[in-house]
């Protein structure tokens, strides 16, 4: 069997190797799978289970089909473990994998800053900063970014404490604002 990148050719192949158990997500869509591999979408979670002899591919699990197929290394990117944190699930403005309209109920009565992040369920390894503003529960989507965390990618942090914690105007990851 030949195989084939599933995505585009310039997709950049990851530096290291994945171990079986990293979860990683998908950057590109793959619908239409040649046999033996597997189908994704952009975003998707999947679980390696070995690396091929062929460096460029992997044995992966897909965490909603349970699928098991062949998926090319260009294809992934590790799914960051900032939930792993034993302190993250301590925190009280922490609530995991919520709905969107579930943090719209924790937020209620509302009241200008109330605020918790919840896992984003549409972009799987991204969270949702969810935060009362008048009447409205405004969602801003928290993007992973060279191992930091930004939502508008001005200003990035080390990790969800440090982004909820810091004060405005106080230094963030890497010295100042925009560093990371």
């Amino acid at each position: 069997m030949t195989l084939t990148h599933p995505c585009s050719p310039s997709l950049p192949l990851p530096t290291r190797r994945w171990a079986p158990g990293t979860q990683c997500i998908t950057k590109c869509e793959h619908t239409r799978p040649k046999p033996g591999e597997l189908a994704f979408r952009k975003g998707d979670v999947v679980t390696i289970l070995e690396a091929c002899e062929n460096k460029s591919w992997y044995r992966a699990k897909h965490h909603a089909s349970g699928q098991e197929g062949l998926l090319a290394a260009g294809a992934l990117r590790e799914r960051e473990a900032l939930s792993a944190d034993p302190k993250l699930s301590l925190m009280p403005w922490f609530h995991g994998k919520i709905s969107g309209q579930e943090a719209v109920q924790q937020l209620q009565p509302p009241e200008d800053g109330l605020f918790l992040v919840r896992e984003s369920a549409r972009h799987p390894g991204d969270y949702v900063l969810c935060v009362s503003f008048g009447r409205d529960v405004i969602h801003y989507r928290v993007l992973h970014r060279d191992g930091h965390l930004t939502i508008d990618e001005a200003v990035c942090f080390c990790n969800l404490m440090d982004m909820v914690e810091v004060p405005s105007g106080h230094q963030v990851c890497g010295g100042g604002a925009g560093q990371g």
